[in-house]
């Protein structure tokens, strides 16, 4: 690699890992802001300012995201947000039955925003769809003792395989 070319990438490196650092305490931030004192079992509050500042963040934190180029950095960085991205479902996403009353006062686009951030991405691939099973038991002792596990994995269409008798 020339030094021109290792200057150039070591420079984008620099400002991806800026990138990636502010990007995750947008996440962070932005679920703090939303889950203020909220209690332990409740849905957040609904608090206007609240679900604003959080979409405000969630939107930063896509910019920064969206500007990084390192392939590596990206690849983290989609994991995290996947995991910020069920944390949010688990204090927005998960109650269906949110009566119309909880968002009056609340700023719909930020609500929408939120909600967009915290369900699964139609385009997202889930990691456990391309584990290889038999490659992951080879050499483990995952039915061993585990008695109801074998006759639970014998009753699965997918994974009945496995569970050699």
């Amino acid at each position: 690699m020339t030094t021109t070319k290792k200057n150039k990438f070591d420079k984008r490196l620099s400002l991806d890992k800026e990138l990636f650092d502010a990007a995750v305490i947008k996440l962070e931030a932005s679920f703090e802001i939303l889950t203020k004192n909220k209690n332990e079992g409740d849905i957040v509050i609904n608090d206007r300012s609240n679900w604003i500042m959080s979409a405000r963040e969630i939107v930063k934190f896509k910019q920064f995201k969206n500007k990084i180029e390192t392939e590596h950095y990206q690849m983290v960085l989609n994991s995290i947000e996947e995991y910020w991205s069920h944390k949010f479902y688990d204090v927005v996403g998960k109650n269906d039955l949110i009566q119309q009353g909880y968002y009056k006062g609340l700023h719909a686009g930020s609500v929408l925003i939120v909600y967009a951030f915290a369900s699964w991405k139609e385009d997202q691939e889930c990691p456990i769809d391309s584990v290889n099973y038999e490659n992951l038991l080879q050499g483990s002792k995952v039915f061993q003792g585990r008695y109801g596990l074998i006759e639970y994995i014998k009753q699965d269409r997918q994974f009945s395989h496995l569970a050699k008798s």
